[in-house]
């Protein structure tokens, strides 16, 4: 791999194509970068019980072993 990093840095290469390699190696990072992501979330626990604004003390939360007595 990094020959081929050398000999792409060496070659002539005009606008058009400087963009496009820049282009095409954004993209393939980005990529991996999402498809890290996604395979990190895969094995979690996607029910996500308490998050957000009304999940801590201040937002008025509800403990699940409370319950209302009539």
């Amino acid at each position: 791999m990094k020959n081929e990093l050398d000999s792409l840095l060496q070659k002539e290469m005009d606008r058009k194509s400087f963009l496009k390699h820049v282009g095409i190696g954004f993209v393939a990072m980005t990529g991996v970068a999402a498809l890290l992501k996604t395979l990190n979330n895969f094995g979690g626990n996607n029910a996500r019980v308490g998050r957000g604004y009304g999940s801590s003390a201040y937002g008025g939360a509800r403990s699940v072993n409370s319950s209302v007595k009539s």
